[in-house]
């Protein structure tokens, strides 16, 4: 009878409390009903915009995010002559200028053991992405353009969600891991949380790179010099006569060259020739000369 009472008296409890949290919670919908409402009939639109919206349990959702994209670009340019080292530190100024930085930096000399050609690799941020390209691509002649982006929003939100269950399953081996009675239970359920607590490492390395691979894009600048070259009034190339004579000149040290390949190709075959012919000949004039020879 007793142990009937205490059943009872701890089910009329459980009643009182749920009744009380239902209450609560009536009220609390009805207060922010009510504070809404007066918002709205006492400031009309411009009440309305400044209310704070009620917020609502974030378990369990998946926060909404718009497009993350990673940008990239190469962009080729033709400089005049002498002008590579300029054209470099206004690069280098532009990048910094717009809050990026250079990642790294090449450069290969001419034959006049002068810096003639190089590549620049910095990294911007999205929102200066398309100012910088196009003051860039003002520093020379633009030869060569490429742009791409690639959407990773989809592979973010995955692996926002991947980390929330990490961090869920994580909590919950921390309390097995206390509750353990035993050495073994505790191995075990340590082995289990260093597996999941390198894969929550994992996830949030990755999420790192990715969300710095979209707050900055990266831009690769070529840089080139070039000779500049006047075309003559029909759009061909301008021809004078120093060019002729250096055309000339090439084209008769070429047909000397080959003159002198032949020679020295034939020259051993026309000595063996005119060894044997020579040789022919002596032996022929000492058979004449045995030949008129009086007999004793």
């Amino acid at each position: 009878m007793r142990r009937l009472i205490i059943i009872a008296f701890i089910g009329v409890l459980a009643l009182v409390a749920v009744g009380c949290s239902s209450g609560d919670d009536d009220e609390a919908a009805a207060g922010d009903t009510a504070a809404v409402e007066g918002s709205a009939e006492g400031g009309g639109e411009a009440a309305a915009d400044e209310a704070v919206p009620i917020s609502r349990p974030s378990s369990g959702s998946v926060p909404a995010v718009g497009p993350s994209i990673v940008q990239t670009a190469a962009l080729g340019l033709a400089v005049p002559r002498n002008e590579f080292d300029t054209t470099i530190r206004r690069a280098r100024a532009i990048a910094t200028g717009a809050g990026g930085f250079v990642v790294s930096s090449s450069a290969s000399q001419g034959q006049d053991q002068r810096l003639v050609r190089g590549t620049l690799v910095v990294r911007i941020p999205e929102r200066a992405y398309r100012p910088v390209i196009d003051q860039l691509s003002d520093l020379g002649v633009v030869e060569a353009r490429e742009e791409s982006g690639q959407d990773v929003s989809q592979e973010l939100v995955d692996l926002e969600a991947r980390i929330r269950h990490l961090e869920a399953v994580e909590t919950q081996l921390l309390g097995f891991l206390e509750q353990a009675d035993s050495v073994a239970d505790a191995l075990t359920v340590q082995t289990e949380l260093n597996r999941v607590q390198g894969e929550l490492e994992q996830a949030r390395g990755r999420l790192a790179y990715l969300d710095d691979q979209v707050a900055f894009a990266t831009i690769s600048l070529d840089v080139r010099e070039h000779q500049v070259v006047v075309a003559g009034g029909d759009g061909g190339v301008p021809w004078g006569i120093v060019d002729a004579w250096r055309a000339a000149g090439t084209g008769f040290v070429t047909v000397i060259g080959w003159i002198f390949v032949a020679a020295a190709t034939i020259a051993p075959i026309v000595l063996l020739l005119t060894v044997a012919f020579v040789a022919a000949r002596l032996a022929g004039w000492r058979g004449l000369a045995a030949f008129r020879r009086p007999q004793a």
